[in-house]
């Protein structure tokens, strides 16, 4: 049986140190399907309990989002792998990737900003 993916509320988490992202918020309007985000995925307790990944977007409707896996876990204790579908919302989104698409490398997306390129 699959484990339900969890994802962090980024949004109330800012909210709860005073912090107001105007920039983000205004960067997240501009999204479009193919772009890609990084998701904090909660993978358990303890120390290592938070994963932060990517996300490309497959749909955009309104404040809801539609995405696949595009960065392999380090951790193994999800059902989480490159192409897993995940859904979230605005308040999920930890950071965009600036200026760049994925790259697909055998089937696999890689961030060629990120330092998961093989």
């Amino acid at each position: 049986m699959r484990t339900p993916v969890v994802l962090e509320n980024i949004e109330e988490m800012r909210r709860r140190q005073g912090i107001e992202d105007v920039e983000l918020r205004k960067m997240i309007r501009g999204l479009v399907r193919g772009d890609c985000v990084r998701l904090t995925f909660l993978t358990g307790t303890g120390e290592s309990r938070a994963e932060t990944l990517l996300v490309r977007i497959t749909s955009i409707r309104g404040c809801s989002f539609r995405g696949k896996l595009a960065s392999a876990p380090a951790s193994r204790t999800r059902d989480l792998r490159v192409g897993t579908a995940v859904v979230f919302t605005t308040d999920h989104i930890h950071s965009l990737v600036k200026g760049s698409r994925p790259v697909s490398i055998a089937g696999h997306l890689f961030d060629t900003h990120a330092k998961d390129l093989p």
